[in-house]
């Protein structure tokens, strides 16, 4: 029975995490439109959507690992979390290398893991 309330914990703890890695998979999977201009506040828009959704991914993981190891006050807790979700920018970008009119660069990565940092430093500052 304790490992049934253990597994129930773990899989309610990282079912968001996987939703939201899901989500962000088949978005980038999605063509560019033809003929689509990247103007300045296009450009905005997209990078801030790409600091969201890793800020996002960042505070899911720490929920999840603040769940799954409660007793946990090391900075594993804190750092685990952003190492990942750096890591999944990465994977994130090679996937979309692989995408007919798309193409992985290391500026989205370094914009989704400026959304993940800020995500950590506003938690830590307020925890």
């Amino acid at each position: 029975m304790k490992l049934l309330n253990k597994n129930l914990i773990f899989v309610t703890a990282y079912a968001p995490v996987i939703i939201w890695a899901v989500a962000i998979f088949v978005v980038s999977g999605q063509q560019v439109i033809p003929g689509f201009s990247l103007q300045t506040t296009d450009f905005l828009f997209k990078k801030a959507g790409h600091m969201t959704a890793y800020a996002i991914m960042y505070l899911l993981l720490f929920r999840a690992q603040r769940i799954t190891r409660p007793q946990d006050t090391s900075y594993r807790v804190w750092l685990l979390p952003l190492i990942f979700t750096v890591l999944y920018a990465v994977s994130d970008e090679l996937h979309q290398s692989f995408v007919s009119g798309r193409h992985g660069t290391l500026r989205d990565v370094g914009f989704d893991s400026l959304g993940a940092a800020i995500a950590f430093l506003k938690l830590y500052k307020y925890l």
